[in-house]
């Protein structure tokens, strides 16, 4: 569709992200109020400024088996706290027999999901790409590398890629039987006769694919001179030269240096655990200290109960990193979720021993979850940080012509966002539960989102948004919504959204709490392109001066954001916004 003739004046949309390239100024908000930093805070973008974030892939691999029965610590010790003094307890499910079986801290957003499924590594690195991470660091630190899993992952990255977008590259990290390990990603992800072959998804240092190991013991092997190496680095080891670290037990954090004598990289954490003895599931569920959890800041465990939705712990580190000025910043992490059981053979034998994850409080993961109202906060607080390491680009303006009323020629009306196409794939695919088995299934994929424009006269704003196919017949007031905030505060309204057109024209207004009609507006539809027409005064909005945030979603399940995550298609993804200035 070329031109649709709606009475409004010809536009002429001025941005700088044409297609939604790497840098989108998204605007948003998370649960606790804390606002996206922009511009004007945080500056232009940077160059050499590069992130790096650990991520997990053995969720229900057969070398980390999940618990029978019982899978979830968070709610075992909710609900049956007595079975933590009893190692054998028939509570803890499949683990109750002993040692080796795996339990997750608490729920992902997308269920307890399996390292090799798809669907949530394409939602995660679209999250993750409008974060800005450069690459994602795999842990291969135990020896496994997991072929299966990473083939899913490398296919998510290319299907993003290949939309014009910048998703994270993919390094990974050894240290167990590292040169063995670094032999087997070699073979079935880089060398001439990879199965798995996706060499844009490569990140390169000093020219070469990057790798974490231990460079003794790639000596005199066939990849030995085909990657740049750099040390795997433990918080409990001296300092390495090119060491990466992937978490420290100190404050302020070390900064490493290369073998010129940079400085190099710095890594924060949303938790540790220096009480190696304790570990995380010591402080958790048996009272041990040392350990530092989700709360923790200033030297002081702080106050969980309050504490652990700020990322305290966390953002201390964030602030003495930015003030480092490092080229590097190594983020731990995404979603380890899982833990061991393991024994003990001190006075303490009847307890279990959990070492890198336990509950809400001492873990460290930042992808969402719906385990104690963790929600997105974490992910939203990463982006903010990002945001202050690299700096972001300027405000999106639309000009608002004088000339005469005639038709929108929309061909010619720059795009404010390209959205990734693609993500309305439904979902079947197994969890990481053993028993009993569960299949995941979202079919909810309907509408799917792939071109945002806006236009502006001097008396209406014009939505157009264009999907991958034919748009698809109304269905109830989920289908095909727009949400707008027009006052430039999160404080009023549903989230912050003021109003919504549902059912392709009805115009609703949030008051007392409840969305209530408020009139109809002019909507047009023509097979994959649906244009919305809303006055000035219909918003309230002055015709001078006037700025707007909105998204656009469909076929959301409950009136939850985080829904967004999950459900449908939403434009921009999650909590993020497009605020537009009009000129």
């Amino acid at each position: 569709m070329e031109k649709i003739s709606i009475k409004i004046i010809l536009t002429l949309v001025t941005t700088w992200a044409a297609l939604g390239v790497k840098g989108q100024a998204f605007t948003g908000v998370d649960d606790l109020g804390r606002i996206l930093p922009q511009f004007s805070e945080v500056g232009p973008q940077k160059k050499g400024k590069q992130i790096g974030l650990f991520y997990f892939l053995w969720q229900g691999d057969d070398g980390s088996p999940t618990s029978a029965h019982q899978w979830d610590l968070d709610k075992l010790y909710q609900y049956s706290p007595e079975v933590f003094q009893d190692f054998y307890h028939p509570g803890w499910g499949g683990g109750a027999s002993g040692a080796g079986k795996y339990y997750f801290w608490g729920e992902p957003i997308y269920g307890y999901y399996r390292g090799d499924d798809y669907w949530v590594h394409l939602k995660n690195i679209q999250l993750l790409t409008d974060a800005e991470v450069d690459f994602l660091v795999i842990d291969a630190t135990n020896r496994l590398t997991y072929f299966k899993q990473c083939d899913a992952l490398m296919k998510a990255m290319d299907a993003v890629r290949k939309q014009g977008k910048t998703p994270p590259k993919i390094v990974f990290y050894t240290n167990t039987a590292s040169g063995e390990a670094m032999q087997e990603i070699y073979k079935n992800f880089y060398g001439p006769q990879a199965i798995s072959n996706y060499p844009d998804n490569w990140y390169y240092l000093e020219g070469k694919p990057l790798i974490i190991g231990l460079s003794k013991e790639a000596a005199g092997r066939d990849y030995e001179s085909f990657f740049t190496i750099r040390e795997s680095q433990w918080p409990n080891e001296a300092e390495k030269v090119n060491g990466w670290p992937w978490i420290e037990f100190q404050r302020p954090q070390r900064v490493y240096k290369n073998k010129s004598g940079q400085k190099e990289i710095i890594n924060v954490s949303a938790a540790q655990h220096p009480n190696l003895d304790a570990s995380m599931g010591g402080s958790a569920f048996y009272g041990k200290s040392g350990n530092w959890g989700r709360s923790f800041h200033k030297g002081s465990p702080g106050n969980p109960s309050k504490d652990i939705y700020y990322g305290y712990n966390i953002q201390e580190q964030w602030d003495f990193a930015l003030s480092q000025d490092v080229p590097f910043i190594f983020i731990t992490g995404w979603n380890e979720w899982i833990a061991g059981k393991w024994s003990r053979a001190d006075e303490n034998k009847h307890h279990a021993h959990f070492v890198d994850q336990a509950n809400p409080e001492y873990s460290r993961d930042i992808e969402p979850s719906w385990t104690a109202d963790l929600k997105d906060t974490y992910y939203l607080q990463m982006i903010a940080n990002i945001r202050r390491y690299k700096g972001t680009n300027p405000p999106l303006y639309v000009n608002k012509d004088g000339s005469p009323q005639k038709s929108i020629n929309w061909k010619d009306i720059t795009p404010l966002y390209t959205d990734f196409t693609g993500d309305v794939l439904h979902r079947s695919h197994p969890g990481a539960q053993s028993e009993p088995k569960i299949i995941y299934e979202n079919k909810t994929g309907r509408n799917d989102f792939k071109v945002l424009k806006l236009a502006a006269s001097s008396k209406d704003l014009s939505f157009y948004v264009q999907t991958v196919d034919k748009i698809s017949t109304k269905s109830g007031r989920d289908w095909m919504t727009l949400w707008l905030n027009i006052d430039e505060s999160y404080l009023s309204g549903w989230n912050g959204y003021d109003f919504r057109v549902v059912n392709g024209d009805q115009l609703q207004r949030y008051v007392n709490g409840s969305w209530k009609d408020v009139t109809t507006v002019r909507c047009e539809i023509l097979d994959n392109e649906m244009i919305v027409t809303i006055s000035y005064e219909k918003l309230g909005l002055s015709v001078e001066g006037a700025s707007i945030e909105f998204k656009w979603s469909d076929n959301m399940q409950k009136d939850d954001p985080l829904d967004w995550y999950l459900n449908g298609d939403t434009a921009p993804g999650g909590r993020l916004n497009l605020t537009v200035k009009i000129k």
